[in-house]
């Protein structure tokens, strides 16, 4: 294993603001950084990190922890991952350690790796293996006007003609060829049983996650297919542990920096239109991978921007695509704007043919769906109610009430159809449950009581573990986690000289603990009352919570005790001698109880 203390120095190395902001565009307010959660949907900031705890918390679904249990929960990945992860992330050598049996890679790590071996492989048979299929390829790119830059800046590679140039390569690595299988990069020959691959004679673009690390890819043929060959110009990599394709997004981990410093995104269908605008030097751009947007994407995008702008195909299914598009982000809250391209030309042929300029006159003139609706019906000479119809189906699945009023607002502005008409056809109109904003449940952990109340005080401020941390018995907590959590605490007290919740963390990182650890720094928010509380209010307020805790959790088992008592006085054919034994027992028990209840209210008479 590796040493605690290496572990932290992991920890302390990486900011847990600059971590999340990779994958959630995060805003200052007071001392805390805000933005939508990333697991689960919501339509409201209600994620909040606190940077001087290393602490992130949701108000929405209730996940919180620490830099490790953030990328564990995100990326699916065990805790000895995130800790690797987060140590290359801020170039800290790990000693070598043995491995135990739950420190094995899991799935998705392995399909990682061969995804990125594979990356390597094409990568390099692109820029560096001089034969006619790669040179073809280079060719190719660079005739679409694809710099060196972007090659290398999204990895492009070429997967070579033949059966076995990947499958070679995956023999000679430490991978299993199995875990290539299930990437979808090889496949078993039904009769001599070997592996071959799947992407022959294809420029290779691999598709990154929000970490950075390659789950897919997607492969553009050369040449003309032999019989058996896939048919299809594009072929993609199938879903696996790694990647679920709905849910990613093109070039987001490669634009992700510039569309948060311009706090805008331009979104378009296919890797070749990203690669295009990029290399034109338009790098706020991301692609939905060739599939009708989807509500995961959109949500993914709205993490970092609200400025949407579609810019899809120009002719007939490409803007069919960009209005469904823009009823998707509508869905989630967003306000997108569509971008239409002149004529049948798409993204990747319009900025070829007229340059940067003239697509950032586009994006400068895009509509909202209103109009971008409105001005196609009266092109196609459409009724007005049937345009006010399809636009007040949009309007049904936008989730504020004010931000739907507003947009039917705008339709009765270019219909000149009445407000009150549009919205007595609405309310005809349910909207998907599925596109409702959606939250988990609140874990439920841990139980409401006197023990809880101590933790939370103990771990809220710092400053009272001194005096109520050696007071504190963990014999007298029944829940079972809890307790585990007190005695992780008192042990890290007497170690540290304080038990700190960012550290405890480490320890609980696959448990509701550590969502729970997270609570003392960013529940206080949620009360007015509580938001503008001074730092020796803080630690009154908590001094005399865990002093009356305390109390109340010896008040509990004293309770327990004394009914137990009269339980047993009820009992038939008791000795003269055993109840004796027992009044004794009723009444030292009763005066503990009185003398407790008084310390606890020591006001009452």
């Amino acid at each position: 294993m590796i040493p605690p203390d290496k572990i932290e120095e992991v920890r302390l190395a990486n900011d847990i603001v600059g971590v999340v902001q990779e994958y959630v565009a995060l805003k200052r307010r007071g001392q805390n950084h805000w933005g939508l959660c990333p697991f689960h949907q919501e339509n409201t900031p209600s994620f909040s990190v606190h940077p001087g705890k290393g602490i992130y918390r949701c108000f929405g679904c209730g996940k919180g922890g620490n830099v490790f249990s953030f990328l564990m929960e995100v990326e699916k990945l065990t805790f000895m991952e995130a800790v690797k992860a987060l140590a290359e992330r801020a170039h800290i050598d790990l000693p070598v350690y043995s491995k135990r049996e739950g420190d094995a890679p899991s799935e998705v790590e392995q399909i990682v790796e061969a995804n990125q071996t594979a990356r390597d492989f094409f990568h390099t048979q692109l820029l560096s293996t001089p034969t006619p299929g790669a040179r073809h390829a280079l060719e190719y790119l660079t005739g679409r006007g694809f710099t060196n830059e972007m090659i290398q800046a999204y990895m492009i590679g070429y997967a070579p003609e033949g059966w076995e140039g990947l499958a070679e390569r995956a023999r000679n690595s430490r991978i299993p060829l199995d875990v290539f299988v299930k990437a979808g990069l090889l496949k078993i020959g039904q009769q001599a049983g070997r592996p071959y691959d799947v992407f022959r004679d294809r420029v290779m673009f691999p598709i990154r996650n929000l970490a950075g690390r390659v789950i897919a890819f997607g492969g553009r043929r050369m040449s003309e297919p032999e019989p058996g060959e896939p048919s299809a110009k594009y072929i993609n990599s199938p879903e696996t542990a790694a990647y679920t394709k709905g849910r990613e997004l093109y070039g987001l981990w490669e634009a992700r920096n510039e569309i948060r410093r311009h706090d805008r995104v331009i979104l378009v269908e296919g890797y070749t239109d990203a690669i295009s605008l990029a290399s034109s030097g338009i790098r706020t751009v991301c692609a939905s991978l060739g599939t009708a947007l989807t509500e995961q994407q959109a949500r993914l995008l709205l993490r970092f921007t609200p400025n949407v702008f579609i810019l899809y195909d120009g002719d007939e299914p490409g803007l069919n695509a960009a209005k469904r598009a823009a009823e998707v982000m509508l869905s989630c809250g967003a306000q997108p704007r569509i971008v239409e391209v002149p004529g049948d030309e798409d993204p990747d042929s319009f900025v070829r043919a007229h340059g940067p300029d003239e697509v950032w006159a586009l994006v400068n003139g895009a509509r909202g769906l209103v109009e971008f609706q409105t001005d196609r019906g009266k092109r196609s000479n459409l009724p007005v109610a049937q345009i006010a119809r399809e636009l007040i189906a949009s309007a049904a699945l936008i989730p504020s009430s004010i931000d739907r009023e507003a947009f039917l607002q705008e339709v009765s502005g270019k219909t000149g159809l009445s407000l009150d008409a549009l919205i007595a056809e609405m309310t005809q109109i349910r909207r998907p449950q599925n596109l409702r904003e959606t939250r988990r449940r609140k874990s439920v952990w841990p139980p409401v009581g006197a023990a809880r109340d101590v933790i939370e005080a103990l771990l809220s401020s710092p400053e009272i573990q001194q005096e109520f941390m050696p007071k504190l018995q963990i014999d007298l907590i029944k829940d079972e986690l809890l307790r585990t959590l007190a005695a992780a605490m008192i042990s890290m007290f007497e170690s540290r000289g304080e038990a700190a919740p960012e550290i405890l963390a480490t320890e609980f990182v696959t448990s509701p603990v550590s969502d729970f650890l997270a609570s003392p720094y960013n529940d206080v928010l949620e009360s007015l009352q509580d938001r503008d509380l001074s730092d020796s209010d803080r630690v009154s307020r908590d001094r005399r919570r865990a002093a009356s805790g305390l109390v109340a959790m010896q008040l509990e088992v004293a309770n327990f005790e004394l009914d137990a008592v009269q339980q047993m006085l009820r009992q038939q054919e008791l000795s003269a001698e055993r109840i004796t034994e027992l009044f004794r027992q009723y009444h030292d028990v009763k005066k503990r109880i009185e003398l407790l209840t008084k310390e606890k209210n020591p006001n009452t008479p």
